[in-house]
């Protein structure tokens, strides 16, 4: 079993990427995907009509560990020629706009079954068996492909919550990448004074900082918005944010001990250097 969806698996990967290489349209790109996806899923579906797991771990590793590896990218074509086939043509303002609408329901979807999304992220196992065995109890009442669950005999109640988790990651990396695409086109037709001035931390330690300042209203009597800022700081520290900054504040907020470590770290050192300077 093992080798078998390795090398089916791993072909699939090859001819998605080749897809994507080679047609730069991306909705040219998504239809073809889809074309090469729907026959993928049809030989993937009749070798599970027939095959049997040789144990339930096995059952379990394919539905959590390998299924999502194709219906993910289903998922994420379906919603890019949804995307694109929708976007704005003539203003790049109007794009942004469509763009961060959708990224936004990306960061939405986290919160729609927040118990099996901090599950799986968390990478926690012992609810597997319920969630990746088929005919479980908790057999899924809402099939919402139906190329992908056409039939209960081949998927489980949760497989398909797991590709559209992956599928909702990758598509929120195409549609920041997308956003910052357009802003630095945006940007290269000003003919600006750049400044010498280069961030050179990570720039989730300036999401950071940008949100400790924003908070405390430090700009205009806080009647700014974060991405305005985010913006200024872009510029004057020849760093790339745009939206990508939605996505790192997501990340300061998931941390499991200090949330603001860039914050807690600032604070401590200088009060450190006020300290040594005092004793000098």
């Amino acid at each position: 079993m093992q080798g078998c969806c390795d090398d089916f698996f791993y072909e699939f990967e090859l001819e998605v990427e080749h897809i994507k290489k080679t047609n730069a349209n991306p909705i040219t790109q998504a239809k073809l995907a889809l074309e090469y996806i729907e026959i993928k899923l049809k030989e993937l579906f009749l070798w599970l009509e027939k095959f049997i797991f040789n144990s339930k771990e096995d059952e379990i590793h394919f539905f959590k560990d390998l299924k999502f590896k194709i219906t993910s990218k289903y998922i994420f074509f379906n919603r890019i020629l949804d995307i694109e086939s929708k976007s704005p043509s003539n203003s790049k303002k109007l794009k942004i706009k469509h763009y961060e609408k959708a990224l936004n329901n990306c960061f939405q979807f986290s919160k729609q079954d927040k118990e099996f999304y901090k599950y799986y992220r968390s990478g926690s196992i012992h609810n597997d068996h319920l969630y990746f065995i088929r005919n479980s109890e908790k057999q899924t009442s809402n099939l919402d492909i139906s190329l992908i669950n056409f039939d209960k005999k081949l998927c489980t109640s949760h497989d398909v919550k797991v590709a559209n988790i992956i599928a909702n990651d990758i598509l929120a990396i195409y549609l920041e990448e997308k956003i910052e695409e357009i802003n630095s086109s945006a940007t290269s037709n000003h003919h600006t004074a750049k400044s010498n001035l280069n961030w050179t931390d990570s720039k989730i330690e300036m999401v950071e900082l940008i949100y400790g300042l924003h908070n405390l209203k430090m700009f205009n009597g806080g009647n700014t918005d974060i991405k305005e800022i985010a913006g200024q700081f872009s510029k004057t520290f020849n760093i790339v944010l745009d939206d990508s900054i939605y996505r790192c504040f997501q990340d300061i907020k998931n941390r499991k001990t200090i949330k603001t470590k860039f914050l807690h770290s600032l604070s401590e050192n200088f009060n450190n250097k006020i300290v040594e300077e005092e004793q000098n």
